[in-house]
């Protein structure tokens, strides 16, 4: 064995030494003429780093060449045809002999250059494995990556970047969590569908009760039934187009035409903005961030409200007499329906028409568009409280402990009796085949339209239910079981859960800092259990100061909610979250996967009488008679 010094002062017996091994040695000419031809014209044996085709590709080495370089220039000129002669034996030797000479340069390091050789070799150890990679092979990766590891990944190198950010991935990611709850992470965005919903402003008169229109505009005290299609109709409806405000159509043109004829053709953006601008919308949700603003106008309470945001239209009807109609962009005040002798107690609008019902026992139907009442319908005995209509049909509830059914084309009316109470709401489902009915005795019934008889009699609740809000048609709901026993544990051991798909990691893209406080699970902690299903729901509020989640199928009760303090008037929900408003002048956000309370908004100076819901919004109205919007859509503070 070779035996080294670390001594830095060499003496004159090891500088001889020196000199006798150097004029022994192999010249370096015959040394590189065996070796240098033979691996110059086998490119096989050349190794990533040394690959001609990805040396441009790959990102600089963590050792400086330029600054090795010139301190190399910096010594003496036999010092540098020294080391140089050393580089370019080892350059020039075999696999077997370059590590032979490495053993024994490892032999005689001291521990500083021990110490160097460590930290140097760290990142000549990574690898780019995606620039050796074919693109499909690289992108098939990032199909497992989370949206926030995408977001990393872009920060690599270009050839990352143009990879992270392909628009297949992010199609695939909106896929995901756009308008549903992605089945690993349990995050959901909001759709902001609001170019479909002003296109459908353009349609005929008479609308199917799913259709886009009917999706971001509800009935009464609930701002939207939630019209969901199949998957492949959800893909084809995802738009990455975005309205601006020279675009969007106004109430001044909504019926002149003018806005479609005017509006230039949007530019296509990358899916990736869309889901960044979705994902900013659904933070706020979590985070509470909103802009909040208050109208006034009504002199007393109001008990009812609608709004479409692709129409920019927001209807109230008041204790008051009278319906309102205002810009829901600038708050403004459009037009004042008055007719009415008494309250109005219920409303809904499509893209023609408007109905009211009062308590002073009659229906109106008007043009608001232009402020005319077109037609006044009696019939009941009592005030009328609730009302829904489709394209054939229309359901009213009265004082009188009724429900009226009627038909638009035939113009007939059938009478439904059974509750014993007033009919507090009604509610047409399941393509307008079923009828939902909640009453202040304290039930909620099921009707059959065609037979005109009562199918079910769902009893849970102790007191008058103030709303009942079926699931449309094709509506998912995923619920996590995690805290709960008894039904939904049994209807998830029952049910096979959807297959995961790549897309998304466990953890979901957010920091561990819930809005509540609390730390979110770890990717160590097992997730919640959970089952989807599209069992058709119900889910009510009650004076009992408590919300009901109902299978509609077998009438079982699934979830209760608790948090309200007072009675509960009007609830609307959506595939992510349910709104209420209570006797308690709060509104209360509830996860609907968990039926956790995420927030609870203060401000009304009264009972909160009724809600509206949307992707971006929270109206509520209260008897203190202002209408308080919460806008979550705000993308800068």
């Amino acid at each position: 064995m070779l035996s080294f010094s670390c001594n830095n002062n060499n003496n004159n017996d090891s500088m001889d030494t020196e000199k006798k091994e150097k004029s022994n040695a192999l010249p370096v000419k015959d040394f590189l003429s065996r070796h240098v031809p033979d691996q110059v014209t086998n490119s096989r044996r050349l190794c990533y780093r040394h690959r001609p085709d990805l040396i441009k590709q790959r990102q600089p080495d963590g050792l400086d060449a330029e600054k090795t370089q010139r301190q190399l220039e910096e010594l003496p000129t036999e010092d540098k045809a020294a080391i140089t002669h050393i580089w370019s034996l080892f350059s020039a030797a075999p696999a077997d002999q370059r590590n032979l000479i490495l053993r024994g340069l490892l032999s005689t390091c001291c521990m500083p250059q021990l110490s160097f050789i460590h930290d140097a070799i760290k990142p000549l150890l990574r690898i780019d494995f995606l620039s050796i990679l074919p693109r499909e092979i690289s992108l098939q990766i990032f199909f497992y990556l989370d949206a926030k590891s995408l977001c990393h990944a872009a920060q690599v190198s270009h050839n990352w970047k143009t990879l992270a950010d392909d628009d297949a991935l992010w199609h695939r990611m909106c896929e995901q969590h756009i308008d549903k709850k992605c089945t690993k992470c349990g995050w959901g965005l909001p759709l902001l569908n609001k170019r479909r919903t002003a296109t459908a402003i353009k349609r005929p008169l008479i609308e199917p009760s799913d259709s886009p229109l009917r999706t971001a505009c509800g009935p009464s005290s609930v701002s939207r039934n939630v019209a969901m299609e199949t998957e492949e109709q959800q893909e084809k409806t995802y738009k990455r187009t975005k309205i601006d405000k020279e675009t969007t159509t106004t109430f001044s043109n909504i019926f002149s035409g003018a806005g479609s004829r005017g509006c230039p053709t949007p530019s296509r953006r990358p899916w990736k903005d869309v889901y960044s601008e979705r994902l900013m919308v659904e933070r706020n949700w979590r985070n509470n961030k909103y802009r909040l603003r208050v109208l006034t106008g009504h002199t007393d309470g109001v008990m009812c409200v609608q709004f479409c945001d692709g129409s920019n239209i927001l209807m109230t009807g008041s204790y008051d007499k009278t319906v309102r109609i205002w810009c829901l962009e600038t708050g403004q005040l459009i037009r004042t329906l008055t007719g009415h002798t008494r309250c109005v107690r219920a409303l809904q609008f499509d893209e023609a028409k408007l109905v009211t019902g009062s308590m002073d026992h009659t229906l109106k139907i008007w043009n608001w568009q232009t402020g005319k009442c077109i037609r006044t319908l009696e019939g009941h005995a009592g005030g009328v409280l609730s009302l829904h209509f489709n394209s054939r049909l229309m359901a009213t509830g009265s004082t009188d402990h009724t429900i009226r059914v009627w038909n638009f084309s035939a113009g007939e009316c059938c009478t439904l009796t059974g509750h014993t109470e007033w009919v507090n709401s009604v509610r047409f489902c399941q393509e307008g085949t079923i009828l939902v009915s909640a009453s202040d005795d304290s039930t909620i019934r099921l009707w059959d339209v065609q037979k005109r008889s009562c199918l079910q009699v769902l009893k849970g609740h102790v007191g008058q239910v103030q709303i009942a809000v079926p699931s449309p048609l094709g509506f998912t709901h995923r619920f996590d079981t995690e805290e709960d026993d008894g039904y939904l544990k049994s209807l998830s051991r029952s049910s096979s859960l959807p297959e995961l798909q790549p897309g998304c990691a466990t953890e979901a893209p957010h920091s561990n800092q819930s809005a509540s406080g609390k730390r979110n699970r770890t990717k160590q902690e097992p997730a919640p259990t959970a089952v989807s299903s599209k069992t058709p729901i119900i889910i009510s509020g009650s004076l009992d100061n408590t919300i009901k989640l109902w299978d509609m199928v077998t009438g079982k009760c699934i979830r209760t909610l608790f948090g309200h303090v007072e009675g509960v008037w009007s609830l609307a929900y959506d595939t992510l979250r349910i709104v209420s408003g209570s006797h308690d002048k709060t509104v209360r956000v509830w996860d609907l996967g968990s039926g956790k309370c995420m927030h609870a908004l203060e401000g009304h100076g009264g009972p909160v009488t009724a809600v509206g819901l949307s992707d971006t919004k929270i109206i509520s109205t209260s008897d203190d008679g202002d209408v308080r919007i919460w806008d979550y859509g705000v993308l800068h503070f």
